[in-house]
């Protein structure tokens, strides 16, 4: 197919009018009769085609003696079609996620293996469109390929990791605390939050031996993982502008999750 021919018909033009456009582009001005001949096409067919073409504006028409047409302004025309498309895009999704929110459950689905967690964690990641916070000790390279399909669509990376991470040539915003402890330690955890709609947290330690995991859509859930991951990335900053801890023994409340976090190494839990 003639690539003009091919973009027009992505814009919604029918072979015959993507055809009929075209022609008064290279032709200049045309009467009905003129255009059938050019194109070999029944003068019914063409007088009714560029009525319709008349009424959505991709043609003007030019009294005379006899009716003629011109095509109407490339330029002029992309902007016009760009602006509908976006006006029907934005109503349509208006309505669309009015019956998706009122007919969607929420799960929880629950994950075992290390296999079966990088398999979810692969298909998040290539669902989000805006998006996407982790916190892990994984090697990413794990979801290279994943992570440069969402360079392409230009999706927002973040990553908070105490442990040091290979980025190269990965387009992704890296907070890490670079801990060299955890070089050659096996990956432990891993939390990640797409479009702010879906949450994955998962993990191991030595006492379980095992990878666990879970997958939901729920709201509250979704909400608690991307604000963890969040604070986690705020008191990094705190930390690197004071030069030092931000929460030091005032701050504590003396409760079993403090005590808890400061007897184990991090990768025991």
């Amino acid at each position: 197919m003639d690539t003009n021919l091919e973009n027009l018909s992505g814009l919604g033009f029918t072979p015959l009018e993507a055809n009929m456009y075209i022609t008064l582009l290279k032709e200049g001005e045309m009467s009905g009769y003129k255009l059938a001949k050019a194109i070999g096409i029944s003068r019914s067919s063409v007088y009714a085609a560029l009525e319709g073409m008349y009424k959505k504006g991709l043609v003007s028409k030019v009294k005379d003696e006899v009716s003629s047409y011109i095509a109407m302004n490339p330029s002029v025309l992309c902007k016009q079609l760009k602006h509908t498309f976006i006006a029907n895009a934005d109503e349509a999704e208006q309505q669309l996620m009015g019956l998706y929110e009122d007919k969607r459950e929420e799960r929880f689905t629950n994950l075992h293996g290390f296999d079966s967690i990088v398999t979810s964690v692969r298909e998040m990641l290539l669902s989000s469109y805006k998006e996407v916070y982790l916190n892990t000790d994984f090697d990413l390279n794990l979801f290279r390929s994943e992570f440069m399909i969402l360079q392409g669509r230009k999706v927002r990376i973040i990553v908070f990791s105490f442990a040091s991470l290979d980025t190269k040539d990965l387009d992704i915003e890296l907070y890490s605390h670079d801990d060299t402890a955890c070089e050659g330690e096996k990956p432990s955890r891993i939390m990640l939050v797409v479009d702010c709609d879906k949450a994955l947290v998962a993990d191991t330690y030595k006492k379980r031996g095992t990878w666990l995991g879970t997958v939901t859509n729920n709201a509250l859930f979704v909400s608690i993982v991307a604000e963890h991951i969040h604070h986690d990335i705020y008191l990094y900053k705190l930390k690197r502008q004071k030069g030092s801890e931000v929460v030091d023994e005032t701050m504590k409340i003396d409760t079993i999750l403090e005590r808890r976090y400061h007897a184990t190494e991090p990768n025991e839990q």
